[in-house]
């Protein structure tokens, strides 16, 4: 009974730590927020390329309006899968100090 009792809390216990650590899943996404110039923007295809080579999308091309080469700004995307998502790009001032702030633990 013994026995039977602790492999069945065994069994329980890795199947619990297993379904935590797939719950996030292979498309879970990390974020990420980075300063830098515009090296590089595509109107037909809303992508946005940074002069450190990050490429990043949109699906709302006014994201990209106002924005010309040569530009510093400062970016909040996400990374899924082989692709950067664009969640807010804003021109910075030239010669301004401003470091890419870290993300929040409450995503702020």
């Amino acid at each position: 009974m013994r026995y039977r009792t602790l492999l069945a809390t065994m069994v329980l216990g890795v199947a619990v730590s297993f379904g935590s650590a797939m719950a996030g899943g292979p498309d879970a996404g990390s974020a990420g927020r980075e300063v830098g110039t515009i090296s590089y923007i595509d109107r037909a295809a809303d992508i946005v390329q940074l002069t450190n080579g990050t490429e990043l999308h949109t699906m709302d091309a006014r994201m990209l309006a106002s924005l010309k080469e040569g530009m510093r700004v400062l970016v909040d995307f996400v990374q899924t899968n082989d692709r950067n998502e664009l969640n807010s790009i804003t021109p910075v001032a030239p010669g301004a100090a401003v470091d890419a702030p870290e993300a929040s633990a409450f995503g702020e």
